[in-house]
């Protein structure tokens, strides 16, 4: 990549990094604040498996599973700003989000599916990249 470019491309992603890294934050804090408790007190939140703890951990983690991402993408652009066309990086990135994302799932209980499919995920990025 001309030198000139790769400088625009940077000067354009870290900035776009770091408000992925603030949106990650405000949308788990401001939707814990407003959202998710006025969600979850509603007395006929619809329930899965008739278990209204699981509902709740359910909704709850998918939220903040939603903040992970903004993040990865964030340290997915600082990847690509410091090293334009480094795909290792971005993968393991990716790996990385794909397990912890699967270990949230698993956290609300193994009944819930996702979290064999994010382990997967996981799996074949790292294998795609080591």
């Amino acid at each position: 990549m001309h030198e000139s470019r790769a400088g625009q491309m940077s000067a354009m992603l870290w900035p776009a990094a770091g408000l992925l890294i603030f949106m990650g934050f405000a949308h788990s804090y401001l939707g814990e604040k407003y959202i998710l408790r006025r969600l979850l007190a509603l007395p006929n939140l619809p329930l899965l498996r008739h278990d209204r703890g699981y509902m709740e951990r359910l909704i709850r983690y998918a939220w903040h599973i939603t903040s992970m991402y903004f993040w990865a993408s964030a340290v997915i652009l600082a990847a690509i700003a410091l090293k334009p066309g480094e795909t290792r990086t971005i993968g393991i990135v990716l790996a990385a989000v794909f397990f912890l994302s699967g270990a949230i799932t698993l956290a609300t209980g193994p009944r819930h599916p996702a979290w064999s499919l994010f382990y997967i995920a996981a799996a074949l990025t790292a294998f795609a990249v080591w």
